[in-house]
């Protein structure tokens, strides 16, 4: 159970369409790093930096290295409170164009091939 601070730190952390972008990618798949995400939802790598920061203040996001890779994931230690808001807001979210267009092209998302390219 979360405190009414805590909730509402949750809800400003996810009151833009880049962060709630990020958070339907990253319930969908366990870890992706910063340049899967740029090419996936089409924003700079900065931007997508300070959203994951957030992300990350908020507590609903860590990272890990791995190698030359940062991935980043939904913390698993979050509150299933939490957890069920989430995916409740994503299933409410899930038809609209941007976030069916994002999942779509989660399932061909190849991180060597990304950053290569760069």
């Amino acid at each position: 159970m979360q405190d009414l601070k805590t909730v509402i730190k949750i809800l400003k952390a996810i009151s833009d369409e880049g962060r709630l972008r990020i958070i339907s990618l990253l319930i969908s798949k366990k870890d992706l790093c910063v340049c899967e995400i740029r090419d996936l939802i089409g924003l700079s790598q900065s931007t997508i930096s300070s959203h994951l920061k957030k992300l990350e203040n908020s507590g609903l996001v860590n990272f890990n290295k791995d190698g030359k890779w940062i991935n980043y994931n939904l913390d698993p230690n979050l509150d299933p409170g939490t957890k069920k808001l989430l995916k409740n807001i994503i299933s409410i979210i899930k038809d609209d164009p941007r976030i069916r267009d994002d999942l779509a092209r989660l399932v061909n998302v190849n991180r060597e091939d990304i950053c290569n390219r760069q």
